[in-house]
């Protein structure tokens, strides 16, 4: 037997090696059972450098994600679904995304031989909606990340959907993370942004599975902090709004309950961080040579709102994109101005 997709929440298990992209009884996120296949690596995606350094007293990791190729660490979710596509005979590919995960499919489906389409929210990134059509991609705007969703799911069936947020096979391939991060340290607290939950949920699973248990702190952006009520609040910084980072907008992620579980059982907590944090923490990054965007440089706000607290402890940050998408935000922010 291969492999089935299953829902644990309802219990409707699929056929063998049938996909769907979200439960079509319940419309939860799915699971598998069974053995997944193995795929090589399509554009080099993977095995990102991991840059450390001590300050106040701890030994911080600074995990590369933003050098996958695309720019952020979606490639390794992308990259693994479009390879399954192709192999069940799929011919086009649709995503809803606000960016990130919307570049990395345009760049892997041109690279595979799959036409894509992107279904993007008005508010998405200019410079990343540019390259997904430098790439070749269809891209359909929205008018918010509802509406994307529902115009996504029309070309699903015909078209195999990424849909990070509720499939297994993207955790999947986020899984590598976990197995790079375990390869490198063997007791770390991990600093990781959270919105979709699929990097912490794949790391986390990708870690365990190679005998390593992190503690996880999930950090938020204030204005979608999913995870307040459900994990301990350890710290809140940077004030009420969070437009800065606009890759960590998901209100109520398909895998909530997952997330909390695993932030809960680390022994991990949230820390909810706004603009003015923000702000700092990118100067602050950018200033160590560090070119990541907005959302990634949450983490660093996070990690300075807990110094203390870390000391002596082994710190790993995910910088999760790439700040080069940004580059007329990132020159604002740089020299102490507003976003217009």
């Amino acid at each position: 037997m291969g492999w089935r997709l299953f829902c644990a929440r309802c219990g409707f298990r699929g056929g063998v090696e049938v996909y769907y992209f979200r439960c079509p009884v319940c419309g939860g996120a799915l699971e598998v059972e069974g053995s997944l296949p193995s795929f090589p690596r399509v554009l080099g995606e993977g095995s990102t450098p991991i840059v450390f350094e001590e300050f106040s007293g701890s030994f911080v990791g600074f995990k590369l994600e933003y050098l996958n190729p695309s720019g952020s660490f979606k490639d390794r979710g992308v990259a693994y679904s479009l390879q399954l596509a192709r192999s069940l005979g799929y011919k086009c590919v649709v995503v809803d995304s606000s960016g990130n995960t919307g570049l990395s499919t345009a760049v892997y489906a041109a690279r595979l031989g799959l036409k894509a389409y992107i279904v993007v929210p008005r508010t998405a990134s200019p410079g990343k909606v540019s390259l997904m059509r430098a790439a070749g991609a269809t891209v359909i705007q929205a008018l918010d990340r509802s509406e994307a969703s529902k115009l996504s799911e029309a070309y699903a069936g015909e078209c195999f959907h990424v849909a990070h947020l509720t499939s297994p096979i993207f955790i999947e391939g986020v899984k590598s993370l976990g197995v790079e991060l375990a390869e490198s340290s063997r007791k770390p607290v991990v600093l990781a942004p959270v919105s979709s939950g699929s990097l912490v949920v794949g790391l986390y699973r990708g870690m365990v599975e190679h005998g390593v248990k992190p503690r996880i702190i999930a950090v938020q952006a204030s204005e979608y902090a999913s995870l307040e009520g459900l994990v301990e609040l350890l710290a809140y910084t940077g004030g009420p709004t969070s437009r800065l980072a606009d890759a960590l907008v998901v209100k109520r992620p398909p895998r909530l309950e997952e997330i909390a579980r695993i932030v809960r059982e680390s022994g991990g907590g949230l820390v909810k961080v706004g603009d003015e944090a923000i702000r700092w923490a990118l100067r602050e990054l950018l200033g160590m040579g560090f070119i990541v965007e907005p959302s990634s440089a949450v983490v660093w706000a996070a990690y300075r709102a807990l110094e203390d607290r870390l000391r002596g402890e082994e710190v790993i940050l995910i910088l999760t994109g790439s700040g080069l998408k940004y580059y007329r935000e990132l020159e604002e922010v740089a020299l102490g101005g507003q976003l217009s």
